[in-house]
């Protein structure tokens, strides 16, 4: 017994001196060995720094590289994991449900997880880059020709703007490592964890609107989920957005009518039709970026809120055949104002969310009683 104890610390002895000696290798030739823990994802902007934070956000053009260690003999393999959001998830009951605007509880988004077998066996990778087997990735006007008019929610998806989640593996000798992935998700959500890359079409408010494309819909969202490209609503994403522009962690959770309360009112009108009954001029009374929040006919309060996103039909005033991009109940999307999706009493906002969260807002309680945020 004694010998066997003394072969196996021996055994260990040796073990620890190859192990000391692989590792300095690797590290003179770049390459690290397997070891125990998860693997780490760095990223790098253009030619900008290497960063282990868990999420990246990139102007839409920019390019992006991913790397982790190089480990001698090992295989790496690259995910992208993707929510499923042609479903239409929720936190509480929707208006039209029985027990309306009831809290049921934190949705559950579904998600898949891909390979990119283009990358397999690398240890740096471009993931914005066009896969060698499918078309140049579509701009943002391109993809909303795809979309715009369509009410099925799979078509809300954009390649080249908005988030993207990512996952690698490293495997030898049977042995498997991994960066975070759906495997972490918890009653929360998927883990922030996972290293997401948030591509954003510019540096103002409404860039990091943009941001949040690809992210799930889920009516009656809260800030963690908002917080962390979980799922948002149409007034969670607003907020968080701009969060996310001020590098500001936003903890309350805002409805509709308390923004049209709290922030600056720049115009008042009725929409029939996506035809506003007052004349109102882009880069005068109306700008890209500025909230666009409506009661619909009937109601007593705002219901629903948006962005304003541009003068798509090129006449300089704001009428039908212009976008505003939201949330609710689907995916955030871009939508013709003709769709009808704003038609009531519309109130333009100013973002200025500053002037909002200095004050002593009431802070929502979310129980498992009834959430009447929506009415």
């Amino acid at each position: 017994m004694r010998r066997c104890k003394l072969a196996k610390a021996w055994v260990v002895f040796l073990m620890a001196l190859w192990m000391a000696g692989a590792g300095t290798a690797a590290a003179q030739n770049g390459t690290k060995p397997l070891g125990p823990g998860t693997v780490t994802v760095k990223a790098r902007i253009n030619d900008g720094p290497w960063t282990t934070s868990a999420a990246i956000y990139p102007l839409k053009g920019e390019k992006v590289t991913l790397t982790v260690d190089k480990v001698p003999g090992a295989t790496t393999k690259w995910y992208q994991i993707i929510p499923d959001i042609s479903k239409i998830y929720k936190n509480c009951n929707h208006p039209w449900e029985p027990d309306p605007y009831k809290w049921v509880g934190l949705a559950k988004i579904e998600y898949s997880r891909k390979e990119r077998t283009d990358w397999r066996g690398k240890c740096e990778v471009e993931p914005l880059a066009p896969a060698p087997d499918t078309q140049p990735h579509r701009s943002v006007l391109d993809a909303l020709k795809a979309v715009l008019g369509s009410n099925n929610s799979t078509q809300h998806s954009y390649k080249d703007v908005g988030s993207f989640w990512f996952q690698v593996e490293v495997e030898k000798n049977g042995r498997t490592q991994r960066s975070p992935g759906i495997e972490d998700s918890d009653k929360k959500g998927l883990s922030p964890r996972v290293f997401r890359i948030s591509v954003r079409e510019g540096d103002g408010f409404l860039g990091y609107v943009t941001s949040f494309l690809n992210v799930p819909g889920v009516f009656g969202s809260v800030p963690y989920q908002s917080n962390n490209y979980i799922g948002i609503d149409c007034c969670d994403v607003v907020v968080a957005a701009y969060g996310k522009w001020k590098n500001r962690t936003i903890t309350k959770d805002y409805n509709v009518d308390m923004l049209v309360t709290k922030l600056p009112r720049l115009a008042e009108f009725d929409l029939e039709s996506g035809r506003p009954d007052k004349t109102l001029r882009w880069g005068k009374d109306v700008r890209p970026g500025n909230l666009i929040a409506v009661k619909f006919k009937g109601a007593k309060r705002y219901q629903h809120i948006g962005a304003l996103y541009g003068d798509a039909d090129k006449d300089g005033v704001l009428s039908r055949d212009d976008l505003v991009i939201h949330a609710g109940p689907l995916p955030l999307h871009h939508s013709y104002l003709r769709e009808g999706g704003f038609d009531g009493h519309i109130m333009v906002l100013d973002p200025q969310f500053s002037r909002l969260l200095s004050g002593a807002d009431e802070r929502l309680q979310l129980s498992g009683h009834a959430l009447n945020i929506f009415r």
